[in-house]
């Protein structure tokens, strides 16, 4: 009874070693080198170039850029016995940085830590223009008398970056990406200019930059596509 359970186990053996030699194993993929991507978010338009050095580390280049500018007139009520006041801005919002971050992969799967440094070309300028006469304290201020108000808004030039992103550009033709993480960009600069009545009102740029001082974290969230060249 002895021999026959070990013949039989000697039998399995063998069939199960041949069995694994000749099951085909799967191939490996190799990480494509280059990567072209295309994101947008918080930051703009992203294009940008991934490159695999490592097989759990990528190289991305990053440009984001954005521009938005409005001018219009805003119109308020200054009571019975006065026109209604009237008051052009011109706003700017220029959204741009250009950096390099590192994506390491710890699971080989498709989360990734990242780490990196943008140069940060990002502002804001608003201007403040009387149309109408305006009333102050029961006075009656002309366009002139009144004067006009500019604020630009800055950050630190040099912005350190920390995140995460799902999806490895490299691994694959076609992949869906998502970037999320935080930009240290410091607290806003603000700088203000003012012109007849309205110049004392700049003085007040120091206190409005103490009240934004807590924001100096920029959120950063980017969709996009990627495809791999080689």
């Amino acid at each position: 009874m002895k021999k026959t359970f070990l013949f039989l186990l000697l039998c399995s053996g063998v069939v199960f070693a041949q069995d694994v030699e000749t099951k085909p194993s799967k191939p490996i993929r190799t990480p494509k080198k280059i990567a072209i991507i295309l994101k947008v978010g918080t930051t703009g338009i992203s294009p940008e170039v991934s490159y695999n050095f490592k097989p759990r580390i990528n190289f991305r280049g990053i440009v984001s850029f954005y521009s938005y500018q409005r001018k219009d007139i805003i119109t308020f009520d200054q009571g019975t016995d006065v026109e209604e006041g009237k008051a052009q801005y011109d706003a700017k919002l220029n959204l741009g940085n250009v950096g390099a971050v590192i994506d390491y992969y710890p699971f080989k799967k498709f989360l990734a830590l990242n780490a990196g440094v943008f140069y940060n070309l990002t502002a804001i300028d608003l201007g403040v223009l009387p149309k109408s006469n305006i009333k102050f304290n029961d006075r009656i201020f002309t366009p002139e008398e009144t004067g006009t108000l500019g604020l630009k808004v800055k950050y630190n030039k040099v912005a350190p970056y920390f995140g995460i992103s799902l999806g490895n550009p490299n691994n694959g033709k076609f992949r869906v990406l998502l970037d999320l993480g935080v930009l240290y960009s410091g607290s806003p600069k603000i700088e203000m200019t003012g012109t007849g009545s309205i110049e004392p009102t700049a003085a007040q740029a120091p206190q409005l930059q103490a009240n934004l001082k807590p924001l100096y974290l920029y959120p950063v969230m980017k969709f996009g596509f990627s495809y791999a060249l080689k």
